[in-house]
């Protein structure tokens, strides 16, 4: 049998259960409490083979603070540039939260008022580009944007009269040696918070300096209400926002080094590498071939033998020859990547199938289940990240347009809808019989299916109202009915 060694208990460890003991004789319950509370976390137990965590409290703040902010950020960009499967990740969720089908409708009482709006958005911001560069239109910006906040953390945008201005995050920081410190307020991670009513009130903006702080000679400070901040916070306490693969990045490279370790074992295997041996009595070392790996002769006049498929090498009295091999996971590689695949996938709610691109072995079952898991996410992040960002952006616009007389002061000039992309059936045909279904059951209307899918129902109807007008001054029919053919009655006998 064999036995099992009990690692040794610290000394602190074995006085306290010397102490409970004593305890116990005097108040058993308080020797209880003792014991209930030491040993109820099992986290807690500081033994050297527990992983050592962090005791760090305070706000969120003091976790992410601007060196640590920044060096995040700069692990999470190396891997988007470097990392093919993280890349794929950021271009899928910019591609499949944003696209380029958000929409922005004014729902004012004056259809008039809403079509000149839209007319003068489409303008200014989609047919042409809207930032301060010249470069992006604002379908480009959004998913730039989006990009931005996944892979940084936190993006800024500032507003101006050329145009928006998009502020990574590496520029919105803390100046670096700042000589006097403002008193009505704190700058917290480049962020101005006031003392009073703990509100944002404005932003430090500048070059970047070294450390995540920003150079104290070239910062400007924003009013909050020109600055539009998007971050991805954990805590209420965040005042900066976190890269949303942080928790994923150690798989990542633990999963790329055993990819790596695979490839490299499979090449030794594959060059089947060889190994001479020669035993001499004398015990001098046998000099070196010179660098010649071709069959020939080396510099001291010994056959240099080249190993090719087939070879048959005949070796001198006293020499030897062992190969080289590398041992592989063979059957456990495959099963053990997907399994990391899907731990990476966790934190962007991302399904293996959709992050991998691999739709192989997926049943229509398991696509509908997946799409609809990160289809829910999909939906949240439009909700609080995009659609508020093209609320204060179109509010931004319309307040301009009103002081430039673009368009004329109204009560409800600040009514209207903004839509996002939305998504295709997975199954069309299937999914379309039961919207039919639902429809007879009276469950779910012409609006809703149609916003599911990104339509306007009201745009619809009036495109059919269009079409069904010029096909009937056409006088084109594109279902024309089957005139009935007369039935031959063999009852009937017809005779000269």
């Amino acid at each position: 049998m064999r036995e099992v060694i009990q690692p040794k208990e610290s000394f602190s460890k074995r006085l306290s259960i010397k102490l409970d003991d004593y305890i116990s004789i005097l108040s058993p319950k308080t020797a209880m409490n003792r014991k209930a509370f030491r040993f109820s976390y099992e986290i807690l137990d500081k033994h050297r083979l527990r992983k050592k965590r962090s005791n760090l409290g305070g706000t969120g703040d003091n976790h992410l603070t601007e060196t640590r902010h920044d060096s995040l950020r700069e692990i999470c960009r190396d891997l988007s540039r470097n990392n093919p499967l993280v890349k794929g990740i950021f271009r899928k969720l910019s591609t499949k939260v944003v696209g380029t089908s958000t929409k922005v409708q004014s729902i004012t009482d004056d259809d008039g008022w809403n079509k000149e709006a839209g007319y003068l958005w489409e303008n200014e911001m989609v047919n042409q580009p809207c930032e301060v560069t010249g470069r992006f239109n604002i379908h480009t910006y959004l998913k730039l944007l989006y990009h931005s906040y996944c892979q940084d953390g936190d993006i800024f945008t500032l507003f101006t009269r050329d145009g928006i201005q998009p502020i990574e995050s590496e520029l919105c920081g803390t100046p670096y040696g700042m000589d006097k410190k403002p008193k009505n307020y704190r700058i917290v991670n480049g962020i101005a918070i006031s003392n009073k009513t703990n509100r944002v009130i404005g932003y430090y903006i500048g070059k970047s300096s070294k450390w995540g702080y920003i150079q104290n000679d070239s910062y400007k400070k924003y009013e909050a209400s020109f600055v539009h901040h998007s971050f991805s916070p954990d805590r209420f306490s965040y005042s900066r926002g976190e890269p949303i693969l942080v928790s994923a990045v150690d798989a990542i490279d633990k999963l790329f080094g055993y990819v790596d370790a695979e490839l490299v074992a499979a090449k030794i295997n594959a060059c089947f590498p060889m190994m001479v041996t020669t035993k001499t009595g004398s015990g001098n070392p046998v000099p070196f071939t010179g660098g010649v790996h071709s069959s020939g002769k080396d510099e001291y006049n010994r056959s240099v033998q080249k190993v090719d498929p087939g070879l048959i090498w005949e070796g001198r009295q006293g020499e030897d020859i062992k190969a080289i091999g590398s041992t592989r996971p063979a059957q456990a590689f495959d099963p053990f990547m997907m399994r990391i695949l899907m731990i990476i996938g966790n934190p962007v709610n991302m399904p293996l199938m959709i992050m991998t691109g691999d739709y192989s072995g997926a049943t229509f079952m398991n696509s509908r289940v997946a799409y609809s898991e990160a289809r829910d996410t999909w939906n949240d992040e439009q909700e609080l990240l995009i659609k508020p960002f093209v609320r204060t952006l179109y509010l931004y616009k319309l307040k301009e347009w009103i002081a430039r007389k673009k368009l004329s002061e109204r009560i409800d000039w600040n009514r209207f809808n903004v839509s996002c992309k939305r998504w295709p059936y997975v199954d069309p045909f299937k999914e379309a019989k039961a919207d039919e279904q639902q429809l007879k059951n009276g469950t779910t209307t012409r609006t809703q299916i149609c916003q599911r899918q990104g339509y306007d129902f009201n745009a619809i109807t009036e495109e059919r109202e269009k079409e069904e007008k010029l096909l009937t001054e056409k006088n084109i029919s594109l279902s024309p009915e089957k005139k009935s053919q007369p039935k031959f009655d063999d009852s009937v006998i017809v005779t000269n």
